[in-house]
């Protein structure tokens, strides 16, 4: 049975294995996120296979039907400390969206995501509306020291010219 699933592996490759697509991670990839209010941050096809070849990436909100394309060239792997990754950008705010990659005949699997939601800034609250008592002791202990400082420096000042 091994031999049989090893022969059908050789002679039937999978083309989606090959090209992968996938956000950029926060824990291996070193940037805050992949996901945001309006973009995803895509990590770029394998640039051994696929560096220096002209690359589709496909999108569409997940209950529509219409495909929106962006053409870019993948960096070759001696530029790629340079581009670690795609922004796909101009979206929708809290809209569900499936992607993939085409490269010549290499089409990867789709990856479905959804952009954040925001809150309307004015519906922010802003925490405080007035002054803390620990704000006021601390305003007063910091204005008394301040005096003091003042009228020890004019003090100092008055009595070291004589």
């Amino acid at each position: 049975m091994l031999a049989v699933l090893f022969i059908m592996g050789t002679l039937c490759p999978l083309n989606f294995a090959a090209l992968d697509i996938s956000l950029m991670n926060p824990q291996s990839d070193g940037v805050l996120t992949g996901i945001f209010s309006d973009a995803f941050l895509l990590r770029l096809p394998d640039c051994t296979s696929y560096g220096n070849k002209m690359a589709n990436l496909l999108y569409q909100e997940f209950s529509g039907n219409q495909n929106n394309t962006k053409s870019f060239v993948v960096p070759t792997c001696n530029d790629i400390q340079s581009k670690q990754g795609y922004l796909l950008n101009n979206l929708k705010t809290g809209t569900k969206y499936s992607m993939w990659y085409n490269i010549k005949n290499d089409t990867s699997l789709p990856l479905t995501d959804t952009t954040t939601t925001v809150s309307d800034f004015r519906q922010i609250k802003g925490g405080l509306q007035a002054r803390s008592g620990a704000m006021v002791v601390i305003t007063v202990i910091l204005s008394v020291a301040m005096a003091v400082l003042l009228a020890g420096l004019i003090f100092l000042l008055a009595f070291s010219f004589r």
